[in-house]
């Protein structure tokens, strides 16, 4: 293998393995060296696209190993839901999906029910303890509706399944059905699916349980000021923006009320889990860092608290060079987990 350190002069494809780069920096990192120089430098010349590539082959073979065991299981054990949890854009959905269409090759028919469909109406919520509207709590949940539901689709029968609206705040019918047939396989997936209280009618024999976590692939250093959970912060402000029109400023403000309720109501079970599913990419950071940075240094001075995580996010930011408009062109035809952004 070539050394990338030492001779970046060398042809794009003709370097190390992704599992040696990551070991590489993290060894570098170790030794008080900046890592991320190492890193910056695959994106400079044009080679994180063959990295990338390789990591979206890692990550389709490990939920292919997901995939045979919970269609052994299906075939031979009589499981027949699936139940896919996880924290706050931890990738639920998108692990869901993948699911969905391996199962599929499998000769199964996956059925997905978003389990924010059986949020109960706003004024129906239970208060958090600041006398606002805890939007993270499991019995913001529609349990007994569920239930019902969950019974029905089991024995047979059709069910009209709801559809949350979240600008009016409350649950809706609009005529959408759903019915399970021999090969079909339930999916419900959302925050609180691993715990105990949800379908707990439901023999566990039943049931699969998944959790889905998004922990940063590449180490940063002790002194970079990366948390735990700053993955996920960076690709809720990126999703809140572009899907809900959040500010940054507002996804801060929410984000202590987020963990707060992952640490009473999903965190807790995550150890009930039949497997696990880490969504986080090597390149990620790097690929939603010029929408990202761009909504940060939009958060005011005049909000102290959110200025400082704003400032330092940023910090981290500013130590990756973000994917150019090449690099995602080069990436697109076999892109499967990797965020989208703008290569500008």
């Amino acid at each position: 293998m070539i050394d990338i350190t030492a001779k970046m002069e060398q042809p794009r494809g003709n370097h190390m393995s992704l599992e040696e780069f990551c070991g590489k920096i993290r060894h570098m990192e170790a030794q008080g060296k900046d890592g991320i120089s190492m890193f910056n430098e695959v994106i400079s010349r044009g080679m994180a696209p063959d990295f990338i590539a390789e990591d979206e082959v890692q990550h389709s073979r490990r939920l292919e190993r997901i995939t045979t065991e919970i269609t052994r299981r299906f075939r031979q054990e009589g499981m027949r839901v699936v139940l896919v949890a996880g924290p706050s854009c931890s990738g639920k959905t998108t692990t869901s999906r993948f699911l969905t269409h391996m199962l599929q090759d499998n000769g199964i028919e996956p059925c997905v029910v978003s389990l924010d469909n059986y949020f109960l109406n706003l004024d129906q919520r239970p208060l958090d303890p600041n006398g606002g509207i805890d939007y993270e709590s499991f019995y913001g949940l529609d349990v007994r509706q569920l239930g019902q539901d969950v019974a029905s689709l089991l024995a047979g029968d059709q069910v009209s399944m709801p559809t949350y609206d979240y600008v009016k705040g409350m649950r809706t019918y609009q005529g959408n059905t759903l019915k399970l047939e021999s090969n079909s396989l339930l999916f419900l997936e959302g925050l609180h699916a691993l715990n105990p209280l949800l379908v707990p009618d439901i023999p566990e024999e039943m049931k699969f349980r998944l959790f889905v976590t998004a922990q940063a692939t590449i180490y940063y250093g002790a002194k970079s000021g990366l948390e735990e959970h700053d993955n996920r912060l960076l690709r809720r402000i990126y999703r809140d923006y572009n899907s809900r029109g959040a500010s940054a400023l507002q996804t801060l403000q929410w984000w202590p009320g987020v963990l707060r309720g992952e640490n009473l109501w999903i965190l807790p079970f995550a150890s009930n889990a039949d497997a696990w599913f880490n969504t986080s990419m090597v390149f990620e950071f790097s690929a939603i860092k010029l929408r990202v940075a761009e909504l940060l240094r939009q958060v005011p001075e005049s909000e102290p608290a959110e200025y400082k995580i704003a400032q330092r996010l940023t910090a981290i930011l500013n130590r990756v060079a973000p994917l150019t408009k090449e690099d995602f062109e080069a990436i697109a035809p076999k892109r499967r987990f990797l965020l989208s952004n703008e290569g500008k």
